[in-house]
């Protein structure tokens, strides 16, 4: 890091130059990951729980399906949505 002052380079780990004696900025601390914890796992399955819930409410899943759902809800699109709603 360059000295405000004077200009001059100094290594990061140093606190004053070794120049003119000035005192150097701290250098900004790194951003640490945030991780994720058991809360934010509960809130992601009741989403997800809520969100499959929904789909089966409205008849885009249906237990025992020929696996053709994706294909009716293309078909059904915007008249099954506004039936949910």
């Amino acid at each position: 890091m360059e000295c405000e002052k004077c200009g001059t380079w100094n290594p990061d780990d140093k606190t004053q130059c070794w120049r003119c004696g000035a005192e150097l900025p701290k250098p900004p601390e790194p951003k640490k990951r945030r991780q994720a914890n058991s809360q934010t796992w509960i809130w992601v399955v009741a989403i997800l729980f809520f969100v499959v819930t929904m789909l089966i409410q409205c008849g885009v899943l249906q237990g025992g399906g020929t696996g053709d759902e994706v294909g009716r809800l293309w078909e059904v699109g915007p008249d099954l949505v506004r039936a949910c709603l």
